[in-house]
């Protein structure tokens, strides 16, 4: 039973219960049963009688959302949540990112589509890093989060490369959720390597590769703050300390090459686990 202020985890049941009963919208355990309530029990079972404690299977869900880097849309308009832009082959109900001066400086939020026009969208909202996108039409993109796999694109001494990882967590836990990523081995090409970021910035030509979180709250590790290198040991990149319904955030991944790096296909494997605070 709820409201928008309150949520009771269990009605009472004196007779007419069933353990099953459920339809698409909710589930409801129970027990047909007297008034009278009780319980015995030993160093090996327990027994109660009458509507028993409730079983609170507490749940989360996680959506990991890759950006599509063959997707790519100029943005020539932004005003609150609706995003002028071609909307070819965009849907309601898609993740996308928005990205501000695309590069070393880009600035990026994401948000899921709420309705499709003629040259606009609404988006639900634009979570962002803690600073706000703004639109001049220079530079200015929107991607599709629906990839399979992170592109990098073709790395560049004179350039950043960027990507984003996103993801979406609802979970039912009182104490909420931490996000954690971990590699399996340095970014390379074979025996060489891109070097992971150590200064907290990943600079253009610098030979760096790291990343830096969306959450601002972060007390485990500096991805709040910095561009921090990803280890083959689960860092945090993501906190809730409360349930919480459809919280977002994004990880930038930043590749910088310098002239003494070999040229070759670089790539390792990032993994990302989402689990509740217990």
């Amino acid at each position: 039973m709820t409201s928008t202020n309150f949520q009771i985890r269990w009605d009472s049941i004196n007779t007419g219960g069933s353990d099953t009963a459920s339809s698409a919208t909710y589930g409801l355990r129970g027990t047909a049963e007297t008034g009278a309530a009780g319980n015995i029990s030993s160093s090996s079972y327990q027994i109660d009688q009458g509507y028993r404690g409730g079983v609170f299977d507490q749940l989360i869900d996680f959506s990991l959302l890759i950006q599509n880097q063959s997707d790519e849309r100029v943005v020539t308009g932004l005003s609150g949540s609706v995003i002028t832009v071609s909307v070819t082959s965009i849907s309601v109900g898609d993740y996308v990112v928005l990205v501000q001066d695309k590069g070393e400086s880009q600035v990026s939020s994401i948000g899921q589509v709420l309705s499709v026009g003629a040259s606009t969208i609404t988006v639900d909202a634009l979570k962002d890093g803690g600073t706000a996108v703004v639109v001049d039409g220079a530079n200015d993109y929107l991607y599709l989060l629906d990839g399979t796999s992170i592109d990098m694109g073709e790395l560049s001494i004179t350039d950043m490369s960027t990507a984003i990882l996103a993801w979406e967590v609802s979970i039912d836990n009182p104490n909420g959720y931490v996000v954690q990523i971990l590699e399996d081995g340095n970014f390379r090409s074979g025996a060489a390597v891109i070097t992971d970021v150590s200064d907290g910035t990943v600079s253009i030509g610098a030979d760096e590769y790291g990343g830096k979180s969306s959450d601002t709250t972060l007390s485990d590790s500096t991805f709040d703050t910095a561009d921090s290198a990803i280890t083959t040991s689960f860092q945090e990149i993501a906190t809730e300390s409360a349930a919480v319904f459809e919280s977002r955030n994004f990880l930038t991944l930043k590749v910088a090459p310098s002239s003494s790096n070999t040229t070759g296909s670089y790539a390792h494997t990032v993994s990302i686990i989402a689990s509740g605070n217990y």
